[in-house]
């Protein structure tokens, strides 16, 4: 992953672009699952197609599975929701008020 101050590769420029249409369609009133799956649909389908296509392709495919984890999982981390210590203890509240 690119540190913040690093110019974006052409992948990561492809990338953003990829986002604002995603974003376009969500705009549009596509439901977030619907465009999730078309673009996992077409990550899979280009990368199973480059993957015999290439000269630095790695020699097994579950490189390519593995290398897509490792960015899910990093993305997962970057936008899961900030849990502070007051959102917390108003769940520990409201949980406390439905039990009474």
């Amino acid at each position: 992953m690119p540190s913040d101050n690093a110019p974006n590769s052409p992948g990561v420029e492809l990338a953003n672009e990829i986002i604002n249409m995603a974003n376009a369609e969500l705009e549009k009133g596509h439901a977030v699952e619907e465009i999730a799956l078309g673009l996992r649909h077409a990550a899979a389908n280009f990368s199973a197609y480059t993957f015999f296509r290439t000269e630095h392709s790695p020699k097994d495919p579950n490189d390519v599975v593995e290398n897509f984890v490792a960015m899910f999982e990093h993305y997962l981390g970057m936008h899961k929701p900030d849990d502070t210590a007051g959102q917390g203890l108003a769940a520990t509240i409201a949980k406390a008020q439905e039990d009474l």
